[in-house]
């Protein structure tokens, strides 16, 4: 079943930012959701994650209201890396991503051998067990990233939702969030994240959700460039399919 948006309207109070959606996330795939600023992107995935409220229409995860659903259980369904600056200085890289384990770990978020077993396989897995011990204040920027992603790893979730995941990091960093991204869903991960590094990010998308003029496109990066919708989301701008990339018109 999964999440599905059907006649979704978002926004703030009586400010409608995008209305009429109908969408399904892929299962197992990697969506990429892109628009320009102020389209509406971060609204639109705080709504689907229940993070605020719907102002029209309803958001359904595994077929339930996703408000419906207390936090912690929400928190076993889905997780949720947010674009702000990673915190968590003052813990290791291994607190920091045991918090994922906190939905199953009980009220003192004790973690037994299997909690600790999935932390260290989520570090692995993004490539810093050299860095378990390490301050979260000691990493890069793209380290720190990559801290969050394993926390949501950890989380043991089927479904990754980022906000900007490659904001302030340097382009190889970009490029190493997405090719990681990209193997999460190749495991069966279903992965969907803002971004406006749009080259790396259409190059690994299984689907694109474009956001533009109040309401989003929904395909893959031929279907959606074909159909012109990739051309009517940024002002002064054209898709170029031989580069994967937007230019000026």
């Amino acid at each position: 079943m999964g999440l599905v948006a059907e006649n979704l309207s978002t926004g703030y109070g009586d400010r409608v930012v995008a209305g009429g959606i109908d969408l399904t996330l892929a299962p197992g795939r990697l969506t990429v959701l892109i628009g320009a600023n102020g389209s509406g992107k971060s609204t639109l995935l705080r709504t689907l994650t229940g993070s605020q409220p719907a102002l029209g229409g309803s958001v359904e995860l595994d077929g339930k209201p996703v408000g419906e659903y207390s936090p912690a259980a929400l928190a076993r369904k889905l997780s949720l890396v947010l674009t702000d600056r990673t915190g968590g200085g003052g813990l290791t890289v291994t607190e920091l991503v045991g918090i994922g384990r906190h939905p199953y770990s009980g009220f003192l978020g004790r973690m037994g051998a299997e909690d600790k077993r999935l932390v260290a396989e989520a570090i692995e897995s993004v490539g810093l067990r050299h860095k378990k011990d390490c301050f979260v204040a000691s990493l890069s920027d793209g380290e720190r990233q990559k801290a969050m992603i394993a926390r949501a790893i950890a989380q043991s979730t089927d479904i990754v939702v980022l906000d900007e995941p490659t904001s302030f990091l340097d382009v190889s960093s970009r490029f190493e969030i997405m090719d990681l991204l990209s193997r999460m869903s190749h495991g069966g991960t279903t992965v969907l994240l803002s971004t406006h590094d749009i080259a790396p990010a259409l190059a690994v998308a299984d689907r694109v959700w474009a956001l533009g003029k109040g309401r989003v496109y929904d395909g893959t990066v031929d279907e959606l460039s074909a159909s012109g919708a990739l051309d009517s989301i940024y002002p002064g701008v054209v898709f170029d399919s031989v580069s994967g990339d937007f230019r000026r018109r």
